[in-house]
């Protein structure tokens, strides 16, 4: 045998070691744990290309012993192409693995893929969840064997927890945002990604071209200021879905990295505009869907200081590279901001009429948790009624942020003064909110098999 061919050969074995040792990794841990449908789906999806690309390993090798003459040209790109597959996915097993039911939130889960299939387009969309060592939230979705599913790290230390996770509404945003084009003409409304698209090449046309002398600097420029119209897209992309407990749970993260302070909440980076920013075109979706209204008197320094943010004089703003600060990129990107605006809306239609669900369902659902009753079920006036999964998360997370110690006040030997006491009921009020969820979904599909059943 040539050397080429065997190169070929070691290296066909070296992956065939790899695809072996991932597709019995994912069996050996799949039957130890529940896991959420769309991780099942990657796992199935993982043990089928293990199967296909066993054989394609050993067609390769076949093909390439009868045909030395190509082994360069031909089977080893092949063989590079499956490499880097096997790579990526080895990147994304373990924390998939460890993402199971236990280590996370799963009705949340649950209600964010249920939101992302009424999205035009997106119907066949899943999430899968991953577990990361970073204090940090990410989406992360390659381009080949994913297409479909949207791959969000979870900090491992937050991914029990509910109220933080929703934050993960942001990392959707992105894979959404990735579609844009796509969702927006499944919507009938093309024109309002053209019109972001435009608007974008227009700013950077007026206001930056000139202040950059150089094609290297005029590419940075358009990465940045692409980065700050990607960020405020899904901030609202988020708080469409979710109303204000997006907000209260993106102050929380924010907090928690050391990013809402005096020096940084005016300041822009080269991904991220300020929180001032950030905050003030939330706020504005807040009032335009009616939220605001409803919780602007909640006793929660959330809600100052989303107000306070809001208000901040855009004069102040600033985005400092090299120790110099460039007016222009902040004068720019407010050009980009009201078409950041149209593009959501256009694709988020089924979020016109959470707000009232919330305001009319709110006072009930908070009385239920002032007594650790699961609010999936009220009776008004001997009306049952069954409120929105997202009317339960806001009312629970204003009730969290303003009436936790009332609940806790009723129990003896608590003190919610105490942090330990505190993040025990905080804990509880989760999982009640996580029942709801789950029993919300539960009715609907029992409503669908019984429509299913009496149809003709």
């Amino acid at each position: 045998m040539s050397s080429s061919g065997e190169s070929l050969v070691h290296e066909a074995t070296s992956l065939l070691r790899l695809v072996v040792s991932i597709d019995r990794f994912v069996s050996e841990h799949e039957d130890q744990f529940a896991y959420t449908e769309a991780a099942q789906a990657f796992f199935k999806d993982t043990h089928k290309w293990a199967t296909e690309d066993t054989g394609r390993i050993a067609d390769i090798t076949s093909k390439a012993a009868k045909a030395p003459d190509q082994v360069e040209s031909r089977y080893l790109p092949e063989l590079i192409t499956l490499k880097g597959r096997w790579k990526t996915l080895h990147t994304y097993i373990k924390p998939a693995i460890d993402a199971h039911t236990l280590t996370l939130p799963a009705p949340l889960i649950k209600m964010a893929t249920e939101h992302l299939k009424q999205i035009p387009a997106l119907a066949e969309s899943s999430i899968v969840a991953l577990l990361t060592p970073e204090l940090m939230y990410f989406y992360n979705t390659p381009k080949s064997a994913f297409s479909s599913s949207v791959l969000v790290e979870v900090p491992y230390s937050q991914a029990p927890g509910f109220f933080t996770n929703l934050t993960i509404y942001h990392e959707i945003g992105h894979y959404v945002y990735e579609r844009l084009g796509q969702v927006t003409s499944a919507a009938g409304k093309p024109q309002a990604s053209t019109n972001l698209t435009e608007a974008m090449e227009r700013a950077f046309a007026e206001k930056l071209r000139p202040a950059l002398p150089t094609a290297r600097n005029r590419a940075w420029a358009e990465r940045v200021l692409a980065a700050w119209t990607r960020e405020i897209f899904c901030d609202l992309f988020a708080l469409r879905n979710l109303g204000p407990a997006f907000s209260f749970a993106l102050i929380d993260m924010l907090s928690l990295i050391g990013l809402m302070t005096e020096e940084t909440e005016i300041a822009f980076d080269e991904e991220h505009p300020a929180p001032a920013v950030r905050f003030r075109e939330q706020l504005r979706v807040l009032k335009s869907d009616g939220w605001w209204t409803t919780v602007q008197d909640l006793q929660t320094e959330h809600i100052s200081l989303i107000s306070r943010l809001a208000g901040q004089d855009r004069d102040n703003y600033f985005f400092e590279f090299q120790e110099k600060r460039i007016p222009e990129f902040t004068t720019a990107f407010e050009n980009v901001v009201p078409l950041i605006h149209e593009a959501v809306v256009a694709i988020t239609g089924h979020c016109v009429n959470l707000a009232q669900d919330f305001a009319q369902n709110r006072g009930e659902i908070e009385q239920c948790l002032a007594h650790g009753v699961v609010p999936s079920r009220l009776l008004v006036d001997d009306n049952p009624s069954w409120p929105t999964p997202i009317a339960m998360v806001n009312a629970a997370y204003c009730f969290y942020l303003s009436r936790l110690p009332e609940l806790m006040d009723k129990l003896e030997d608590q003190d919610s003064s105490k942090p330990a006491d505190r993040q025990k009921w905080i804990q509880k009020l989760e999982s009640w909110t996580m029942k709801g969820i789950e029993d919300y979904y539960l009715l609907k599909a029992e409503q669908k098999a019984r429509v299913a059943i009496t149809a003709p």
